[in-house]
């Protein structure tokens, strides 16, 4: 079996010299010695030195499966020859920024053929921008305000989805009329009352409270598959029945699939459940490893962006880096990849992954459920079948992010508490190595 170098094996992370002093020097410069909270990592973070493949390198000389890719983005993994082939070029043409190019109507072109509810399309830099765009041109085309969020759903950082995210058991309120809770920041009312908070899988409760709020929800963003939630699939019966309830009471429906985009196969989580909402954002796995999101939808909706048929309210959105052409082409390039046989060989070591984990904590007898779908997956040291973000929140997290900083010492690169990510690069063997290294640190 193809594993790691593993010197690390009966270590502790404080034997990692080169990552220690540099997190000392770092921590006099950032807050917790990092640039941004993904890069946390208890006792500190590893320095790295290079990637390739599935594999992560340190400076100290260890290398890592990598299972956390970037949170999301390196799809083919790191270095793939498509990848650097495709930078390589658009680098030589040296096209600015802002600069339109054939490459961008032809990974549009691919998108909405493969994603068939975006019949138009925009470019932006981040999901968190592309989330902002879906909810003006909402709004726009609805003449109402209120967003509609589920609880445990990440929208990225504006304030008016950062809302419900993760909640303390104390003040999340009734289960099926959840309470609005800012996320780790401070909010004014004003802005907290934009948000409607559902709950995630119960259709009943969200149908009742959509129909109180109905004349002011213009649009309702839902996660085909809560991510950093906790890998939760959305029941098939449920999402189908959020599309009827929507169209009814005309409320637009748009589908954050920035981590279910083309790892819950080509289609993302719309093509998986058959289901087509109006809008739908992308990001991470689109660029290829490099920064790149959209979002899209029917042609009614996105002509609200048109300055030429809305000349004095049409909804400005725009970027310096939207559409940025070195992302676009490693965009392009990564979508052709998994057209090829990329994603199938995605989903297949995601069901190797899922069902392995699922085996192995029941055969040690450890109390335990697996989530995710496609290339995603994720485990809940939880006795309950974990179907929202209150039951994935009652896990045991402090098992999980144990497990993972443990399994730092057997080669394996997690997002610590969080879900798994796979990439082509990955393989079977590297499946089974890792299922090995969570079987021994469970005590298999």
């Amino acid at each position: 079996m193809n594993q790691p170098n593993l010197p690390l094996a009966g270590t502790t992370l404080s034997a990692l010299k080169h990552s220690q002093a540099l997190d000392a020097r770092a921590r006099q410069l950032f807050p917790d010695g990092v640039a941004a909270y993904s890069q946390s990592r208890e006792p500190h973070p590893l320095y790295l030195e290079r990637a390739d493949g599935a594999r992560l390198f340190d400076m100290d000389g260890n290398s890592y499966l990598d299972f956390m890719l970037g949170a999301g983005p390196a799809i083919l993994g790191h270095r793939h020859p498509a990848i650097v082939e495709a930078l390589q070029s658009a680098l030589a043409l040296g096209l600015p920024n802002i600069a339109v190019s054939e490459r961008q109507i032809e990974l549009a072109e691919v998108v909405t053929r493969l994603v068939p509810s975006i019949e138009q399309i925009r470019f932006l830099p981040t999901g968190t921008e592309a989330v902002q765009a879906a909810i003006r041109v909402a709004r726009r085309a609805s003449g109402r305000a209120l967003i509609a969020k589920f609880e445990g759903a990440y929208h990225g950082q504006a304030e008016n989805v950062m809302v419900s995210v993760g909640v303390p058991a104390e003040l999340r309120g009734p289960r099926e009329a959840p309470l609005r809770v800012p996320y780790h920041c401070v909010l004014p009312e004003a802005v907290a009352a934009q948000t409607l908070v559902l709950p995630y899988n119960d259709l009943e409760a969200t149908t009742t409270l959509l129909e109180a709020h109905a004349k002011d929800v213009a649009i309702v963003l839902i996660e085909p598959m809560l991510g950093f939630g906790g890998a939760i699939p959305a029941e098939a019966g449920f999402i189908h029945g959020l599309r009827a309830v929507t169209e009814r009471l005309g409320i637009v429906l748009a589908f954050d699939e920035v981590i279910t985009g083309f790892r819950v196969g080509l289609g993302g989580g719309q093509g998986h459940y058959g289901v087509r909402p109006d809008l739908t954002i992308l990001g991470k796995a689109i660029g290829g490893g490099m920064p790149l999101a959209a979002f899209g939808g029917r042609e009614d909706l996105m002509r609200y962006l048109s300055p030429s048929l809305y000349p004095h309210d049409y909804v400005f959105q725009s970027g310096t880096f939207s559409g940025l052409p070195l992302s676009v082409a490693a965009g392009l390039a990564a979508l052709r990849v998994l057209e090829e046989g990329g994603a199938a060989h995605l989903c297949r070591l995601g069901e190797r992954a899922r069902q392995g984990l699922a085996e192995l904590t029941r055969r040690l007898g450890i109390p335990a459920c697996v989530t995710g779908l496609g290339s995603l997956f994720h485990l809940h040291f939880t006795d309950r079948v974990v179907t929202d973000a209150r039951l994935a929140e009652d896990a045991d997290h402090e098992r999980l992010r144990a497990l993972h900083t443990a399994l730092l010492a057997r080669g394996c690169y997690f997002y610590a508490g969080r879900l798994g990510f796979l990439s082509t690069a990955h393989t079977e063997a590297d499946i089974d190595y890792m299922l090995e290294a969570v079987a021994t640190e469970l005590g298999g």
